[in-house]
This record gives C-alpha cells, sequence and structure tokens, in this order.
C-alpha cells in the first residue's frame, strides 16, 4: 500500500465505509486522503482549502457517523489481506493516548497513569491493537484490531477482592474479546499466531485460546506452578538445560545501545496448574510448550531472559529459534504506537473537545500511522533491496528526478535499487546516519516521499503546459 497514491490508499481503506449515506463514505476518503499527504499535520493545515476545512470539522462532529464504522472499514480490508497468507503474525499490545485539554471531562475520573509533570486533570484514552505481520516476509499487513476505553472510576476494594471479579469484567478480558473480534471478520484463526507480552499471561486467556484450538505465543509473567514436571517456573528456569546456542542483535532502543547477544535456547512441554483465584469452568490444568530463552553469561545489568509459552509444536532448536524470531518481531507493535502518538502523526495533539470526535480522528491516524510504518519497513530490507530495480516502486521519471536531486550528477545507465531508492527519500527528508545504525526514522521518509511527489507533480505539470503550447 506504500506505493499507491494517498488518494488510492484512503479509496482502499475506508472506500467501503458503511456509514449510513455514501457521501459521508467519500468524505471521509477525501479527508484520510488529505492527513496522510500531511500526517503529522493538524486538520486545518491538512486540509488546503476553507471549504475542505469547514466539511472536515461537519465529519468530525457528525453524531450520526460512528467511529466503529470507520475502523471496521480498514479492519476489513486487512482480514481480507490476512486470509490470503499461510501464517500471519497477530501482535497485540496496548498504550495510552493522553490529554489534558477540556475532553478529559468525558474520559473518566482516573488520572493518568503516569502524572509525573504532568497537571492533575490529565487523563488517559487506551487503545489495544492488534498489528498483523506477514511471518514469511516480516511485511507489515495492517491494523486487524483496535479496542479503546477509559477508566471511569478507581476499582475499589483489596488487590484480592479485585482478582475475584469475574474475568469479564476485568480489563484483561480485552485480550480475549480482541480474538473474537477478529475471528468474526477472517472466519477463523487458524492461520493466525496470537503474539502478546507478560500482561497477557492470564490463565484464563492462554485456556480458552487452546480449548478453542487458536494458536499463541505468550510471554510469561507469573511464577506458576507446574504440574509436570513438579516445580514452579523459576525454578524450572534455574535447571534447564540448554539445548541451542546461538547470537542475535538487539537493536538500539530509547536509552539501550545495540549490542549482540549471545543467547541459549532450551525447550519442553509443561503443564500449568489451575490458580487458587480462578473460577468457573476453566480446565484444572493447561499443558503447552515453553521456550527458555536467556543469556546465561552476560556482563550485561539486566541480561535478557524470555520464557515463552506456546502452542506450536517445539521439536526441534529450529522451531525454538524460529518462534523467538517471531517474538523479536512483537517490537513492531510499539514502532507503530510509537509512530501513531509522537514519530509520525501526533496523535495526541489533538484538541477536539469530545470524545467521540477524537476518536474519529484518532482512528484515521492510526492507519496512516501503519502506512508511515510500511514505508519504514522498506528501507529496512537493505541486503534484499540491493538486487531489486527501484522502477518496481516508482516510475522513471520519478527515480531520475530523486536522483537528480541527491546525487546532483549525470544519470546512470543502470536503473538503481531499492536500496538506494529508500536511503535516498531519508536522505530528501533531512535524515542523517548520526547513531551509524543504518535506521531510517518515519518522520524523514515521509518528508522525502512528499517532497520527492511534489516533485514529480510539477515536473508533470510542466510537460503538460509544454504538450498544450506544441498545440
Amino acid at each position: 500500500m506504500h506505493t499507491n497514491t494517498s488518494e488510492e490508499w484512503a479509496q482502499l481503506i475506508f472506500g467501503n465505509a458503511n456509514l449510513g449515506e455514501p457521501r459521508r463514505t467519500r468524505r471521509l476518503a477525501l479527508l484520510a486522503s488529505d492527513m496522510a499527504e500531511n500526517a503529522d499535520s493538524s486538520i486545518v493545515k491538512a486540509s488546503d482549502t476553507p471549504a475542505k476545512i469547514e466539511a472536515a470539522y461537519r465529519f468530525i462532529r457528525n453524531e450520526k457517523i460512528s467511529p466503529q464504522a470507520i475502523a471496521d472499514s480498514g479492519f476489513s480490508q486487512t482480514s481480507e489481506a490476512v486470509k490470503q497468507l499461510p501464517l500471519v503474525l497477530a501482535i497485540q499490545d496496548t498504550t495510552g493516548l493522553t490529554f489534558k485539554h477540556s475532553v478529559c471531562k468525558e474520559l473518566g475520573d482516573v488520572n493518568c497513569a503516569n502524572t509525573l509533570g504532568k497537571p492533575s486533570k490529565t487523563r488517559t484514552l487506551y487503545a489495544h491493537s492488534t498489528l498483523a505481520i506477514d511471518a514469511d516476509t516480516e511485511h507489515v499487513i495492517g491494523l486487524l484490531d483496535q479496542y479503546y476505553w477509559f477508566r471511569k472510576s478507581k476499582v475499589k476494594g483489596t488487590k484480592d477482592q479485585q482478582q475475584q471479579r469475574p474475568y469479564e469484567e476485568k480489563e484483561s478480558y480485552r485480550w480475549q474479546q480482541t480474538l473474537m473480534d477478529i475471528k468474526k471478520r477472517t472466519g477463523e484463526l487458524s492461520n493466525i499466531l496470537n503474539i502478546c507480552d507478560r500482561e497477557a499471561d492470564i490463565y484464563e486467556y492462554m485456556t480458552y485460546q487452546k480449548d478453542e484450538g487458536h494458536r499463541f505465543l505468550v510471554r510469561a509473567k507469573e511464577n506458576r506452578k507446574l504440574i509436570e514436571p513438579q516445580c514452579n517456573l523459576n525454578q524450572l528456569i534455574e535447571t534447564a538445560q540448554g539445548q541451542c546456542c546461538y547470537t542475535i542483535n538487539i537493536a538500539q532502543r530509547a536509552g539501550r545501545k545495540a549490542r549482540q547477544a549471545r543467547i541459549t535456547l532450551s525447550y519442553q512441554p509443561i503443564t500449568l496448574a489451575k490458580p487458587k483465584r480462578v473460577q468457573g469452568q476453566e480446565s484444572p490444568t493447561l499443558s503447552v510448550n515453553v521456550i527458555v530463552c536467556q543469556e546465561k553469561e552476560s556482563t550485561q545489568k539486566n541480561p535478557l531472559c524470555w520464557i515463552l509459552y506456546t502452542t506450536e509444536p517445539v521439536n526441534t532448536a529450529e522451531d525454538a529459534q524460529k518462534l523467538v524470531r517471531y517474538y523479536e518481531l512483537r517490537w513492531r507493535v510499539e514502532e507503530f504506537h510509537k509512530t501513531w502518538k509522537t514519530d509520525g502523526t501526533e496523535v495526541e495533539d489533538l484538541r477536539l473537545q469530545h470524545s467521540d470526535n477524537i476518536l474519529r480522528i484518532a482512528i484515521i491516524k492510526a492507519f496512516i500511522a501503519v502506512r508511515l510504518l510500511q514505508l519504514q519497513n522498506m528501507a529496512q530490507r537493505s541486503e534484499l533491496d540491493k538486487e531489486v530495480r527501484c522502477t518496481t516502486c516508482v516510475k522513471e521519471m520519478t527515480w531520475k528526478l530523486l536522483w537528480a536531486k541527491v546525487e546532483k550528477d549525470v544519470l546512470p545507465d543502470k536503473v538503481p535499487s531499492l536500496h538506494w531508492l529508500y536511503y535516498s527519500l531519508a536522505k530528501l527528508g533531512g535524515w542523517y546516519d548520526s547513531k551509524r545504525n543504518g535506521r531510517v526514522g518515519v518522520k524523514a521518509l515521509w518528508k522525502g516521499w512528499l517532497k520527492l511527489a511534489e516533485m514529480v507533480e510539477s515536473a508533470e505539470l510542466l510537460i503538460s503546459i509544454q504538450q498544450t503550447e506544441k498545440l
């Protein structure tokens, strides 16, 4: 979808939205297209005429337009793509959108969880996202689901009393609800592997998936009691015998430096005991495979240690390594949230006065963030794309204009590669490899892409004028 124009992309994602009237759907596609062209801009800046600004705000404020209907159009498009693939990684994660203007009056009575340096009126709109990735190519397919909520009031009672609440009334139920919603769209989940972090280490959630025949890979959080072998999880980790060792690259992120880690893997089938707090009809035990992935000989302050539960077969070291790689890809959903919130579409800068109005635009921006992430993913396939001509993505005139602008040299005899195209776009957008890691940020790529689009549009306009003068 990254090779489409903004208009084509918007029509593909939102052109089938059921908003009650066809003209509303057309307006949605136009608004999404304008916002995609100006991903980090306000609604006013993204709309280039007073008429467009007025139409955009009429759409945003229209109570008859359901935010969920906007989202369902995009989810359906992703679902159709998912059905065509042998294995898809459905990566779930939760983030919070923080606001501190008047919309906070509609977002409950609970302050933002992170109030450090923020005024007391700050509130959070939570979003639980599911990003679909092709397991074979590791390409981002699209956004498969999003669930929004806010905390109306604090949950009262002791920790034990809170744990005894019905599972369906807890926030943690969103993990299961997400799968149920995805299944309604896709029809089945046989080609989907659900990948979750430690927050999803929930006995009811894993039991539900196992009973329904779903596939999952969940990172362990609790020191659970095991029936087979007879020990707890921490004891199993301490006594685990390595079955293979290999080196992985840990990317630079936040305050963490990029490094290589020597990993020891062990794997075996285990049976988890049902926690005492769990009420209802859940199975008294849960049989899964476990993969212990850890740095045993490391000088790092926090050596890597992942404990992964899975329903996938783990018969060989190659099986275990493949599943660990799938879990490594979980950071992609964090990259999506970062792109959505701060590095791409700046969704937290919205200053709309009602929560539904914010939702309508936040959902559009979420799909734009996915598009930006897809563009960034392209730039990270450097070795593969050195062998592919850039004309698979852009027209001949487009790469020639980019060459003249970036290389400032005569055109080459051979069409340059995709590798050259991506990094030239980044340079056009102001990127410089200051950290020497070759990673291109979303903003630089997108700015380069937009600058190139303007150059192409100007060149095509000039050609059109010249042809008219000849006539």
